[in-house]
């Protein structure tokens, strides 16, 4: 009984992280279930990828509704990039160990939750580090490509990359970022999902059960994040981001 109850806590945080901020539900989940259920780590993130793929199928539709995913040439190449590089990540992973990447990314999370809350994204155009289309191109492929190889061999990470990458290179508003990353996220967690399983096999009940809670917490954080104000969006995020970044580091040191 209480496997069930953590694939159920395990679903609902990672939906509603999916749905808020567009958060791999793989940051969540993988961990969860390899630390508190003893699930094989690869199972475990073939089961976080799958059910990012429902979570961020959710979400889309949400964000879809609300047209606050955007498409356009830079951003097409970026997402293709991310989605070829998750397979190729997702068939090396099988022999390698996931948790060498757990402590720069829990980093990464308190990061990113300070820039929002520090530096929140406004419609101020692109924070370009080059300013050409054609090196803003090769900086979108470049981080494509490491974004891509991050989520298919480690699972977690890629989500909220996708969003730096829009709202800090590409100058998407906060809602379109969080909304066309999640988008990319659905086809990237699909075939890296896909890959593990081939691989790996699946459990089916844990992944049943974890994606119908993950459906409805993404569906929840979703259709809060499109109806509150950019302002506050980038407060809760920032917020939420923040904290739980900082549980994710006290958990690996202490």
């Amino acid at each position: 009984m209480e496997y069930i109850i953590i694939y159920i806590i395990g679903g609902i945080l990672a939906g509603i992280a999916t749905g808020l901020v567009g958060l791999s539900a793989a940051t969540i989940i993988a961990p969860l279930f390899a630390t508190m259920l003893g699930m094989d780590i690869y199972m475990a993130i073939g089961i976080a990828l799958a059910t990012d793929v429902l979570a961020s199928a959710t979400s889309s539709f949400n964000y879809i509704k609300n047209k606050n995913i955007h498409f356009n040439k830079k951003s097409i190449i970026f997402g293709l990039t991310v989605i070829f590089f998750a397979a190729v990540g997702s068939y090396f992973s099988k022999d390698t160990n996931p948790y060498t990447l757990s402590s720069s990314l829990n980093f990464f999370v308190v990061l990113l939750g300070l820039r929002f809350l520090i530096y929140p994204v406004k419609d101020r155009g692109q924070d370009k580090l080059m300013k050409t289309d054609k090196m803003i191109i090769g900086q979108a492929v470049v981080w494509g490509i490491i974004i891509g190889l991050i989520s298919g061999v480690f699972g977690a990470g890629g989500g909220l990359s996708m969003l730096a990458v829009l709202t800090m290179l590409l100058g998407y508003k906060l809602k379109p970022g969080v909304g066309t990353s999640v988008f990319i996220m659905t086809f990237t967690a699909a075939i890296a999902a896909g890959v593990h399983f081939i691989i790996g096999g699946v459990d089916w009940f844990p992944l049943v059960v974890t994606g119908a809670a993950a459906f409805v917490g993404a569906n929840l954080a979703s259709v809060f994040a499109n109806r509150v104000t950019d302002k506050m969006l980038n407060i809760v995020i920032g917020v939420f981001l923040l904290l739980f970044g900082i549980s994710l580091v006290l958990v690996n040191y202490l």
